[in-house]
């Protein structure tokens, strides 16, 4: 069964481009001002896995309760946050042995497609599971498909010498970059179910890459609420907590800012 966790919307959405990022559990859909960039919509479904087995009839089933989904656009991008992605350095990357390498990591590779992305120095290969990416095809004009660690690797500044973490938190999972002396060391799905799952991954984290508690921050966006347990236990444990901030004029629909803004700043703040 499909949930709607968000519908917020603009009075006009012509001229603007599509948006869809797709998770084992979610579909989260905005679209953005082909010339000003603003978002003027936004949308976040929920689903089970099973109900990914027949993604056609879960993607009509969403059309029915979705403007933007049954909306028509000039052109649409894709996000994919399936876990089925690896960060390589640029300089160990080849053509030649890209499926080798993916099979090695996850196994016989069956109807999948790959998306190569490639930013600083770092290629993000990932799988794309080739039955969805066709009937997002046979709906709309997908001009690209991108990782989800591709587009907040993009936006995830940071400088020589700094410690960083940024959590991403998704309603059962989250995603953390790790950032040491301003050098990408990780970027990676977690699954949660109570707060202490996150915070563990954090501290080991920490532990693991030999992070100071005093000199490393720590941001989070996405699905977590100020007031929540979550961020209470974060706030206990981590010396320098904050929400990643989020640019208040990208967010034209009025309906935006009746939530933390912090919520869709992983989404549409980002560049594809």
């Amino acid at each position: 069964m499909v949930g709607k966790t968000f519908g917020i919307y603009s009075d006009e959405l012509s001229d603007c481009v599509l948006f869809i990022e797709t998770g084992t559990n979610y579909i989260a859909c905005w679209c953005k001002n082909n010339e000003t960039k603003q978002v003027k919509a936004f949308e976040l479904f929920s689903f089970t896995e099973p109900d990914a087995n027949d993604f056609e009839n879960l993607l009509k089933d969403m059309q029915l309760h979705s403007r933007l989904l049954a909306a028509k656009f000039e052109k649409a991008y894709c996000i994919w946050g399936y876990e089925k992605c690896v960060c390589i350095p640029q300089e160990f990357y080849s053509e030649e042995i890209a499926a080798s390498y993916m099979e090695l990591m996850f196994g016989i590779l069956d109807e999948t497609n790959f998306c190569k992305d490639t930013t600083n120095d770092c290629i993000i290969l990932a799988l794309i599971p080739t039955k969805i990416l066709s009937e997002y095809s046979n709906r709309y004009t997908v001009s690209a498909n991108v990782h989800k660690y591709y587009q907040l690797l993009r936006g995830q500044y940071t400088n020589a010498g700094e410690n960083k973490l940024y959590l991403v938190f998704y309603h059962s999972h989250l995603i953390i970059s790790v950032f040491k002396d301003g050098s990408l060391q990780l970027i990676q799905n977690f699954s949660y179910k109570v707060p202490e799952d996150a915070l563990y991954y954090v501290l080991n984290i920490f532990n693991t890459y030999n992070l100071p508690a005093n000199g490393t921050t720590v941001y989070a966006s996405g699905m977590i609420d100020s007031a929540s347990p979550l961020c209470g236990t974060l706030r206990v444990y981590i010396n320098h907590f904050s929400f990643e901030s989020a640019d208040k004029n990208l967010f034209a629909a009025e309906g935006f800012h009746d939530y933390p803004l912090h919520y869709f700043t992983s989404f549409c703040q980002r560049d594809v």
